[in-house]
């Protein structure tokens, strides 16, 4: 498996989750979620505070940027 390169994707695959899965959940289509989790300053204020909480993380701050 590749390493995550994003905090968002790193943060799906460490809650077992698909892209997929985040899509459905969040309402959109795989390659639209797709895009955005390779661009996460792509984020709508509406799909950030979702994938907060989806991802369980405390901040929004803390979807963004890339996995050192």
């Amino acid at each position: 498996m590749a390493k995550p390169k994003t905090k968002i994707e790193y943060l799906r695959k460490i809650n077992f989750l698909s892209q997929k899965e985040v899509a459905d959940t969040l309402g959109m289509s795989q390659q639209y979620y797709g895009r955005l989790e390779k661009r996460p300053e792509k984020l709508s204020l509406g799909v950030a505070l979702e994938l907060k909480a989806l991802l369980k993380v405390n901040h929004i701050d803390d979807l963004l940027g890339e996995v050192s």
